[in-house]
């Protein structure tokens, strides 16, 4: 079989199952984090104001981002998956325009092959900030690698801090990354002749103006000052929770492709290819990368999202120029192509099929609440973070009575700064409202779920018992297939204000 024909034979394989599993994520309902961002942008066009009447640790580019999205596809689920499956066209589009100069099967494979891992990881992970963050990069990098190679008149390497600056008001993690990739492009940019300052003035110009344009948005809104104390008290606390191990990150971080990654490094060592400018680049970005997994500390899927996708494109450049020699080397790249595309990919693609819509704990929650005649918007507290509780608010438009939207930092053992003041805001907004319902779950935050966790704030559960009348306890008898392993719903109770 000639190199063409095992190329086109591999990309058709990515790309049939990719499809498929495209095809197959459309009916999956709106679940996870998309469901707490959709909430905040739903309570904003209600009059809340994001950390000033909406306690949340997201930076301000996650809410623009998601409220671009629902106005283009809509809030409902059909419309995030469409959102979610357009984001990972885009980067397909990025991981092609990087690596056609080499090989433009390359880029297929790269794009194509994140797709499938991205729906792998199953439906919480849908339109994931880390995700959004992982196709601003790659679009960065495919921008300035054509600035890099041709004059220009400092549009592109402004485009290019846009892209990356954007990135920041999401997550920082990438700023040192856009700093670095503009002095590493100076020497290009004067050799096309663009003097360093207008390079520079471009690029950092580009790089600040997000972050600018956020702050100024909050400073309109009044909530600059109720930033600045989520940015330095409870984003903070927010990152010392659920930490796991240096060794579980480390072997987690790049587990889906860690026999790829291990025959990489084979053949470029067997190549001895030499380090070009953009490759530099491209394993500073790896690096960074990494690092922002390992400084998360909480090993989600999607945190690896831009280490995974760098890692990808450098391997199908890699794999594929290979192909082009012969060698020990060529054969482990057709050998490392073929199980990439001929097992892995077909595994993810009927891993994605297997995925089951169904929710019971929001099905039931909202039997529940749909039974009571009164109107429940206000009425309504939930005392969950992930469990489920605001999902079933948002898909019943249903305001809630306090922009509180997490319980993780109410019922932590012992005290601390952040934990006391997160619960001294939450108690006088929630002796404000005086909610009608209650619906407490069991879920807890970074812990094993138990409605013991209430325990953990006296003060709090003595109001609820001397206040409320549980009318209702749920137990699920029907198991949750979100991703690749089964697991079982939170359980609910359910208290009504006594007159």
């Amino acid at each position: 079989m000639t190199r063409s024909i095992y190329s086109i034979c591999l990309s058709a394989a990515l790309i049939v199952c990719a499809v498929a599993s495209a095809l197959w994520s459309l009916h999956w309902p709106l679940v996870g984090d998309a469901t707490l961002m959709h909430y905040v942008v739903f309570l904003m066009h209600r009059g809340y104001v994001p950390y000033k009447t909406i306690v949340d640790i997201n930076l301000p580019g996650s809410y623009l981002a998601e409220a671009a999205a629902m106005h283009v596809f809509g809030g409902g689920p059909l419309g995030w998956h469409l959102y979610d499956l357009t984001l990972c066209l885009v980067l397909i589009g990025a991981t092609m325009k990087i690596a056609n100069r080499a090989w433009p099967h390359a880029g297929i494979f790269a794009g194509t092959f994140f797709l499938l891992i991205h729906l792998q990881d199953g439906l919480a992970q849908s339109g994931q900030r880390d995700l959004l963050i992982a196709v601003l990069l790659l679009c960065a990098y495919a921008v300035l690698f054509a600035a890099q190679n041709r004059p220009h008149n400092g549009i592109p390497i402004l485009l290019f801090g846009l892209l990356l600056g954007f990135t920041v008001t999401i997550k920082p993690f990438f700023l040192p990354l856009g700093i670095l990739l503009i002095l590493m492009s100076m020497r290009p940019a004067r050799e096309h002749g663009l003097a360093p300052p207008v390079h520079l003035g471009c690029a950092t110009l580009g790089l600040l103006f997000p972050s600018a344009a956020v702050l100024a948005w909050l400073w309109w809104q009044h909530a600059l000052r109720s930033f600045f104390i989520a940015l330095t008290v409870l984003i903070p606390f927010h990152a010392t929770l659920g930490h796991k191990p240096i060794a579980f990150l480390l072997t987690h971080c790049t587990s889906p492709i860690m026999p790829l990654c291990i025959v990489w490094v084979i053949v470029w060592v067997l190549r001895r290819k030499p380090l070009d400018l953009e490759r530099i680049e491209l394993l500073v970005g790896v690096a960074i990368a990494l690092l922002a997994y390992i400084v998360q500390g909480k090993g989600f899927p999607y945190h690896r999202y831009s280490l995974i996708a760098l890692l990808l494109l450098l391997m199908g450049t890699d794999f594929f120029d290979a192909l082009k020699h012969t060698g020990a080397a060529r054969v482990l790249s057709i050998l490392a192509l073929a199980y990439a595309c001929f097992f892995i990919a077909p595994r993810a693609a009927w891993a994605v099929r297997s995925f089951s819509p169904a929710e019971p704990f929001q099905q039931a929650l909202t039997h529940d609440l749909q039974a009571n005649p009164a109107d429940l918007s206000g009425g309504v507290q939930c005392l969950d973070t992930f469990g489920g509780c605001i999902n079933t608010l948002y898909n019943l438009r249903i305001v809630q009575s306090t922009g509180f939207l997490y319980d993780c930092y109410l019922f932590v053992p012992g005290h601390n700064p952040a934990s006391d003041q997160y619960r001294a805001a939450f108690w006088a907004a929630f002796q404000r409202a005086r909610p009608k319902i209650v619906v407490l779950t069991s879920q807890d935050c970074f812990g094993p779920d138990s409605f013991q966790k209430i325990n953990q704030w006296p003060r709090f559960k003595d109001d609820l018992t001397r206040s409320y009348t549980q009318v209702e306890e749920w137990h699920p008898i029907q198991s949750e297939h979100w991703w690749t392993r089964r697991e079982t719903p939170s359980q609910f109770r359910i208290y009504l204000r006594k007159p």
